[in-house]
């Protein structure tokens, strides 16, 4: 083998240079880029994707500099593997194409963008600072397009992306007009550097005038209570709610998937419900319930009901939220003296411009990672680990520790009402080690690459597909329940587990492919939705213990904390103590989610009601639909008996609209 030529090496070292330079330009974009997109990038995976997108620029840079041997005349090599490094990184992202042939016009417009820009910088022969400037200009406009396309695939509903005319205007007009700029403005500034930082810093401009950041900031008033503390001895007060899970799913209820050994444990030294019911399917009405002790429609926190009908919120009008005149529990608390705080891993439902701070003197509710767009580097991790970067929301570990730090340096002499939520069953996959049941399932990688999620009614999946659902499901439900065994074990460390009320419950459930439907919100009301775990620890050493098995509903929390305080129930509180007879109807309520209709059709255009009586079910919707089930002998809803028992359908109907028509439905009534 002959000696290579010094030439050779510095080509191979330009190579390395101008793709590592090529990598951390990217990984800038893509950082400013999800700021001004509302996406929320923290520090650590930060890090990682520089190190993701150093080590794919420094290798497409390489990787070109070999394949081109020596420098050809005229053109520099930092100026080739700046420009076709583009085009390699892009082509990572083929790996999970978004659809609409996205990715070829991508890599397309990057082949574009190196060529013009290489014949200019070899034109110039400026090198490095020259095609780093048209690197940055035809970057920032591509992943500004590719954002845009990001920013409406990144929504909870997904419902589609940009095409035709204004996907060629995002992925080719824009980069393209970038290297144009550019070399408008190297007429009137002949400093290249010069040029390069006006072009940042106009960048970075538009990214503030332009962008929508997403608040991260909690709310904070310092531990301002401003009435006296209450008399010593008063309990804590800790309401954890585990979003979207459903009971028959949680070995504390018999499921034969050990998931929930730290929730058993709790309800042996607690007051197990087994029939305790959601008054709604979904985040914003069934949490409303829980922290107000109100019906839906009452409280008035649900689907607007029709398109444009609801107060613009996060650039939407598909809710209204929970009013101001609504009392919830921190705000009982707090003007007993009590130091409240929450910590909500459900950022898009339960943030603060819903209402839902209401009387918290400090609450969080920002996302954990939420990446806008999807770096391709991190589409490509996600080849090989498909949970890699798709959680966005803050683990319920996390919120745990957070919780127990703020109680930890919280005033002394008061007493804490603490709100956790934790969204881990939210149709996300399982991390290790809570994937070890996914992992059995066959060809499990191409399941978790799939995105078997979906809103449309009827999803039709296979046997595999849903047991790799429910799986990640289970697994989701287990890596929950693990964080409330460290929950209590912190306050037991503490010496604060005894005299706490401690209330574990969820805001309703998740349909996992039964009745050919998937998720919550909007699906028909089966029980996979309305019936949740609840387990009451009351504080104190002698305090009840033992598995109740009457009906009861979320709406009995806020007077069950009241009346263990001694506190007066408000009048407008609907539930009724836990500690005595719950007399009260099982209600469920959903209105019509004008989004889903707009997307998904006719099938999600009716309201729905619920009574139950005993082990019968109805339900109500306002097509005319009635539904009549006998759970004690078909607790999979299987069997619809309103044809076969009409005069139970009707008596039952009637105690339905008298139930509701003692409510005072708020903002719209139903159909």
């Amino acid at each position: 083998m002959g000696i290579r030529k010094p030439s050779r090496l510095r080509g191979l070292a330009s190579g390395l240079v101008g793709g590592l330079a090529a990598g951390i330009v990217w990984w800038a974009v893509e950082l400013g880029v999800n700021w001004a997109l509302g996406g929320v990038v923290p520090a650590a995976f930060a890090r990682t994707l520089l190190a993701l997108d150093a080590a794919a620029g420094s290798g497409g840079g390489l990787l070109v500099a070999a394949l081109l041997g020596l420098t050809p005349a005229g053109v520099t090599a930092p100026a080739l593997a700046l420009g076709l490094c583009i085009v390699v990184y892009g082509l990572l992202g083929v790996f999970e194409p978004p659809g609409m042939l996205a990715e070829a016009a991508f890599v397309v417009v990057g082949t574009l963008a190196a060529v013009a820009g290489t014949w200019l910088a070899g034109a110039r022969r400026r090198g490095l600072v020259v095609f780093l400037q048209l690197t940055f200009v035809a970057t920032l406009a591509t992943v500004i397009g590719t954002g845009s396309i990001g920013e409406v695939q990144s929504t909870y509903f997904a419902f589609g992306q940009p095409t035709g005319a204004k996907l060629v205007l995002l992925l080719a007009a824009l980069p393209l007009a970038g290297v144009l700029v550019d070399r408008g403005l190297a007429l009137a500034l002949r400093d290249d550097r010069l040029r390069l930082g006006c072009e940042v810093a106009a960048a970075a401009l538009a990214a503030m005038l332009l962008g929508h950041p997403m608040r991260t900031t909690p709310l904070d008033d310092g531990g301002i209570v401003t009435a006296p503390p209450p008399p010593p001895g008063t309990p804590d007060v800790i309401l954890v709610s585990l979003d979207t899970t459903r009971a028959d799913h949680m070995s504390t209820y018999g499921y034969e998937r050990e998931t929930s050994p730290n929730l058993t444990a709790l309800a042996a030294d607690a007051l197990d419900f087994t029939q305790a019911r959601s008054p709604a399917q979904w985040t914003i009405p069934g949490h409303a319930s829980m922290l107000t002790g109100m019906y839906p429609s009452r409280h008035g926190a649900h689907y607007a009901g029709e398109t444009g009908a609801g107060p613009l919120i996060a650039g939407r009008r598909r809710v209204f939220p929970l009013a101001e005149d609504k009392t919830t529990l921190a705000t009982m608390l707090r003007d007993r003296g009590y130091s409240t705080a929450g910590f909500v891993a459900n950022f898009a439902n339960l943030d603060r411009a819903f209402g839902f701070a209401q009387g918290f003197g400090h609450y969080e509710d920002a996302p954990g990672l939420l990446l806008r767009p999807m770096p391709p580097a991190v589409r490509c991790v996600q080849q090989f680990v498909p949970y890699f970067g798709k959680q966005p929301f803050r683990s319920a570990a996390e919120i745990g520790q957070a919780a127990v730090a703020w109680m930890d340096r919280a005033p002394a002499g008061r007493p804490v009402f603490l709100f956790l939520n934790w969204l881990e069953p939210h149709h996300w996959l399982a991390v290790p080690p809570y994937d070890h049941w996914s992992r059995a399932i066959p060809d499990w990688k191409r399941w978790a690459r799939k995105g078997l999620f979906t809103h449309r009614i009827p999803v039709h999946l296979a046997p595999a597909a849903r047991d790799f659902i429910r799986a990640n499901y289970d697994g989701q439900v287990a890596r929950m329940d693990a964080a409330l065994g460290q929950l209590i074990a912190a306050l037991k460390a503490r010496g604060r587990y005894e005299n706490t009320l401690l209330i574990v419950t969820a805001d309703h459930g998740e349909l996992l492919g039964e009745h050919e439907q998937l998720g919550h919100g909007g699906r028909m009301m089966y029980e996979g939705l309305l019936h949740i775990p609840l387990v009451v620890k009351l504080p104190g050493a002698d305090h009840p213990r033992g598995v109740r098995r009457e009906p009861v509903q979320l709406v009995d929390l806020v007077p069950t904390v009241l009346a263990v305080l001694g506190a007066p129930i408000p009048p407008d509180v609907q539930g009724q103590p836990l500690l005595g007879e719950v007399t009260h109807p099982i209600l469920a309520e959903e209105d019509v989610n004008p989004e889903f209709v707009a997307h998904y059709g006719a099938v999600y255009d009716r309201a729905l009601r619920v009574l139950y009586d005993g082990p019968y079910k109805l339900i109500r919707s306002s097509r005319g639909e009635r539904l009549l089930f006998d759970l004690a002998t078909d607790p999979g809803e299987d069997h619809d008996l309103a044809a076969a028992e009409p005069e139970r359908v009707a008596e039952m109907e009637r105690r339905l609209q008298a139930a509701m028509a003692a409510m005072p439905l708020s903002h719209v009534a139903a159909r």
